[in-house]
């Protein structure tokens, strides 16, 4: 007896190894540079508070040396933002491919709204930021490139502030990147999909 046929579509749905390594290794990649970015803000707090305080109790005798602590916080800090902006955006368009292959995977995926509405849209502003702080600074903003925080009231400023793609607000929620993109609900939401996807074994093939 012949074996049973297969549709071409089932077949194409069939999963590969390097559909379920861009699965995990994706996932890995946000949560890590999340955390990265985290301890970085964590980091550049605590500088900015040691310029503080020695310019209270020392008279700024350590202001030289501590400044400079401060600036390499700073600047790690937007490094490691924007690796993550980059990761995220990177996952959620894995995601979009992959997801539908691995159905212990697609519920949490389709539950994950704050990264799918922000993830990749926050990379892709943040990727052409150098045009689009251009068109900002002419009145002719590419949309949603800045972002008036009275249309997000988890953010501080509700009175009518302003966010470019660029920011970095810090409020009882979290970090915002961008006036738009929360780092803490990101993880919040990525953890159970990672959790499922570790739990998946690869598959054989490299091919469906």
């Amino acid at each position: 007896m012949p074996p049973p046929r297969v549709s071409i579509q089932k077949q194409f749905m069939q999963p590969t190894w390097q559909d379920h390594y861009d699965l995990n290794f994706w996932l890995w990649a946000c949560l890590h540079d999340a955390e990265a970015f985290l301890e970085a803000s964590r980091k550049s707090t605590a500088a900015m508070h040691e310029v503080s305080k020695d310019a209270v109790h020392n008279f700024g005798k350590n202001r030289a040396h501590l400044n400079a602590e401060r600036l390499t916080a700073q600047a790690l800090l937007h490094l490691s933002k924007y690796h993550f902006v980059l990761t995220t955006g990177s996952l959620v368009k894995t995601l979009t491919r992959v997801a539908p292959l691995f159905p212990a995977v697609q519920p949490m995926y389709d539950a994950a709204e704050h990264l799918k509405k922000e993830g990749l849209y926050l990379r892709n502003m943040l990727e052409h930021a150098d045009i689009n702080m251009a068109a900002a600074k002419k009145g002719t903003p590419r949309g949603g490139f800045v972002r008036k925080s009275n249309l997000l009231p988890e953010l501080p400023g509700s009175s009518g502030g302003t966010a470019d793609a660029t920011s970095l607000l810090i409020d009882q929620n979290g970090h915002w990147l961008g006036g738009r993109l929360n780092v803490e609900r990101v993880m919040a939401e990525v953890r159970p999909i990672h959790e499922a996807a570790r739990a998946i074994p690869p598959p054989t093939s490299l091919r469906p």
